[in-house]
């Protein structure tokens, strides 16, 4: 069984993109603290680093397609590692739909 959650968002895409791709943003929304980061948005090959309480939360940037989809390795507490996708869908200048995969 496979579940993707999504959602529309009543925000245009290039602001979603925006959220899910610059690591302070992504911080504030998520409830992480960012520990290590580019001081720009995110770009292929980038590393960056979270605390989520005592745990540290790593993000591999495995690929981006602006501003419709960003592919990302995770490293979680204990070991385990997630591929996860998010893909923005423009519906129309004022929202989009967002998936997480």
């Amino acid at each position: 069984m496979e579940v993707c959650p999504t959602d529309v968002i009543l925000a245009p895409a290039e602001r979603v993109w925006r959220l899910v791709t610059d690591p302070r943003e992504f911080a504030h929304w998520s409830g992480m603290r960012l520990v290590e980061a580019p001081a720009r948005a995110m770009s292929g090959g980038d590393r960056l680093v979270f605390r989520a309480g005592v745990f540290a939360i790593t993000f591999d940037v495995v690929d981006l397609e602006a501003p419709r989809q960003l592919t990302l390795d995770i490293a979680l507490p204990f070991g385990v590692k997630n591929r996860e996708q998010i893909q923005i869908t423009p519906i129309d200048a004022n929202s989009c739909r967002t998936t997480f995969n």
